[in-house]
C-alpha cells in the first residue's frame, strides 16, 4: 500500500465521519437560529455601512487587521496516525507528495471562508470610496495566495523542531499580510496580488530549499501531536451538538467557584448537587456557557435597535439552554448514581433548578445591556420576555427533549 492510497483512504474516512455528524450539527433548530442570527447581523451591518464616510480611517485599519489575521484560519490536515512513525518511517522521502495533497485539501474550507469574508468587507470599503465592487477579485486573490504561503510554512514546520523558528516565520507572514492589504486598501488593490505572485515566483522555492537543507528530517512526534490537537479541536466542536466517543473531558477543582456552588447546588436534591459540580468543574459545559454569554453580551452591546436586541437576547437564551441540555444525561453512563435512594422526578427537578439559575443570570445580564443601550422601558420588557421565555423553555421544551431519551434508559 503506497502513500497515495493511504491518503485517499484516510480522507474518505474523515469525510464519512463528518457526514455522519453533520446531521446532528446542522439540525433544524440550529439552522433556523443561525439564519435568524445572520439576518440580524446583516441588517445591522447594512445600517452601519450607511454611516461610513470616506475619512473613516479606523474602519479601513480594522479591515486590514481582520484580513491579515484571517489567513491563519485553518490548520494543515495531515490525518497522521501515531503508528505512522513506526510502520511508515522508512518511506520518509515519499511523504512530500502526501503532504502536497494535504495542503490542497486543507485549502478548500479556508478558501470558502475567505471569500465570504472578502465579500462581507466590500460594502464598507465601497462606502468609504476606497475601492470599487470589481476589486473583490484582487483582494480575494491576495487572501488565497497568502493562505497558500501559510500552508507552505506549516508544511516546512513539520521538519522544524524549534518552535521559535516557526513562530518567527508566522510573524514574518503576518507583517507581509499587513503590508499587502495596506497597499491594496490605501494604494491600489491590484498591486498586492502582484507582489505576492512575485514572491511566489522568485523567492518561495529558494526559501523551501534553504529550510529543507537545514532541517532535512520530519519531526514525527511533533507532527503527530499537532494532528492530534487539530482532531481534538474538531471533536470538541462536534461534541457541543452530540456525543463524540473520542472526547474526554477533564475535571478541574476551581476553588474560586465554591461560593457560587453553595448558592446553586441545592440542599435537598442530590442530582442538583451533582449537576452543579459537573457544570463548574467540567471544561465542556461551563466553557460553552461563558462563551455564549460573552458573545451575546458583545453583540447586544453593538445592537442599538430595541427590537433586534430583544430578539438576540431570546436567541442566545435558546442557544444556551439547547446546548446545555446534554448535561442532563451527563451521569447516565455512571451506574453508581443509580444507587441513590431517589426518584427519577428528583433528577428532572434538580436539573431544572440549575438550568433556571444559569439562564436567569444570563437573561438578567442581557437585559442590563439592553437597558444601557436603550431605555428603562425596553430593559423592563427584556426582563419580562427573558423570564417568560426561560419558564416556557424549562417547563415545556426541555421536558419534551429529555423525556423520550430518559425513558429509554430506565
Amino acid at each position: 500500500m503506497n502513500l497515495d492510497s493511504i491518503w485517499k483512504r484516510r480522507q474518505q474516512l474523515h469525510l464519512k465521519k463528518f457526514s455522519r455528524y453533520s446531521k446532528y450539527i446542522f439540525n433544524d433548530h440550529f439552522v433556523l437560529v443561525l439564519l435568524f442570527l445572520l439576518g440580524a447581523l446583516a441588517y445591522q451591518y447594512s445600517e452601519f455601512v450607511k454611516t461610513v464616510t470616506p475619512d473613516f480611517l479606523w474602519g479601513k485599519l480594522l479591515i486590514v487587521a481582520i484580513f491579515s489575521g484571517s489567513i491563519f484560519i485553518g490548520k494543515l490536515a495531515t490525518f497522521l496516525e501515531p503508528a505512522d512513525q513506526v510502520f511508515l518511517l522508512a518511506k520518509e522521502k515519499e511523504w512530500g507528495s502526501y503532504f502536497s495533497k494535504a495542503k490542497k485539501y486543507s485549502l478548500i474550507l479556508p478558501a470558502l471562508l475567505l471569500f465570504f469574508l472578502a465579500a462581507a468587507a466590500m460594502p464598507m470599503l465601497f462606502a468609504g470610496r476606497t475601492i470599487g465592487a470589481s476589486d473583490l477579485l484582487p483582494i480575494y486573490a491576495t487572501l488565497i495566495l497568502l493562505k497558500i504561503i501559510h500552508l507552505d510554512l506549516q508544511e516546512l514546520g513539520l521538519k522544524i523542531g524549534d518552535r521559535k523558528v516557526r513562530q518567527k516565520n508566522d510573524l514574518y507572514l503576518a507583517c507581509a499580510a499587513i503590508l499587502s492589504f495596506s497597499i491594496a486598501i490605501f494604494f491600489h488593490p491590484w498591486v498586492a496580488p502582484v507582489l505576492v505572485i512575485l514572491y511566489t515566483m522568485f523567492l518561495r522555492k529558494k526559501v523551501q530549499v534553504a529550510y529543507e537543507a537545514r532541517y532535512p528530517l520530519y519531526q514525527w512526534e511533533q507532527m503527530i501531536a499537532s494532528e492530534e490537537r487539530r482532531k481534538a479541536r474538531i471533536n470538541r466542536v462536534i461534541n457541543l451538538f452530540t456525543d463524540v466517543p473520542q472526547v474526554k473531558s477533564k475535571a478541574k477543582r476551581r476553588k474560586y467557584f465554591d461560593g457560587l456552588l453553595r448558592r446553586v447546588e441545592g440542599k435537598n436534591n442530590s442530582y442538583q448537587y451533582l449537576y452543579a459540580r459537573a457544570f463548574v468543574r467540567g471544561t465542556d459545559y461551563s466553557g460553552l456557557f461563558f462563551r455564549l454569554l460573552a458573545i451575546g453580551m458583545l453583540l447586544l452591546l453593538f445592537t442599538p435597535s430595541a427590537g433586534f436586541s430583544l430578539g438576540l437576547s431570546l436567541l442566545f437564551l435558546y442557544l444556551t439552554g439547547f446546548q446545555l441540555l446534554p448535561l442532563y444525561f451527563h451521569f447516565n453512563e455512571n451506574m453508581l448514581y443509580r444507587l441513590y435512594p431517589t426518584q427519577r422526578e428528583d433528577k428532572f427537578a434538580g436539573f431544572k433548578r440549575l438550568l433556571g439559575y444559569l439562564l436567569g443570570v444570563e437573561g438578567f445580564l442581557f437585559a442590563g445591556i439592553i437597558f444601557i443601550n436603550n431605555s428603562w422601558q425596553t430593559g423592563l420588557a427584556a426582563i419580562a420576555l427573558n423570564a417568560g421565555f426561560i419558564w416556557l423553555f424549562i417547563q415545556f421544551y426541555m421536558g419534551g427533549r429529555t423525556e423520550k431519551r430518559e425513558a429509554a434508559n430506565y
